[in-house]
């Protein structure tokens, strides 16, 4: 567990993952701790999200960039994507195009980013085997 700074909107489901390259600089810096909200509803566009790629093994497989997509409308007012692009905001990175096939999902949209965690000590119990089952919070 760990305190949300100050600012930053605190929900339910929040996480951190600490952010490593310079493509998203300068918003974010490299080893920044980037916090997440994990609730990805609604629209993607132009969100700074965290991109995970099913197709790749370990840590290289999830990359945090500006969604863009392109969709084409159709007359039945139905639309498909047209090509969906994870945007760097540093312009010395290139751009990242979604294969129309590929196996993605979107774990987070970017909420902020700390430079230190601070954690919070986990709960200590005490036993009170005569008068309880299970431990209690330590108070």
């Amino acid at each position: 567990m760990a305190l949300v700074p100050q600012g930053v909107p605190c929900a339910e489901g929040m996480f951190a993952a600490r952010g490593r390259g310079s493509s998203m600089e300068p918003k974010i810096s490299d080893g920044a701790w980037c916090l997440f909200h994990s609730d990805v509803v609604g629209t993607r566009q132009d969100r700074i999200v965290l991109v995970e790629d099913r197709s790749k093994i370990g840590v290289h497989r999830y990359t945090l960039k500006k969604y863009h997509s392109r969709k084409i409308d159709s007359p039945d007012g139905s639309w498909v994507h047209g090509e969906i692009l994870l945007l760097p905001l540093n312009s010395g990175h290139s751009p990242i195009r979604l294969e129309s096939g590929g196996t993605y999902r979107i774990c987070g949209w970017f909420v902020g980013s700390v430079s230190r965690i601070q954690c919070i000590e986990q709960p200590r119990y005490r036993y009170f085997a005569e008068e309880w089952e299970k431990p209690v919070p330590y108070l």
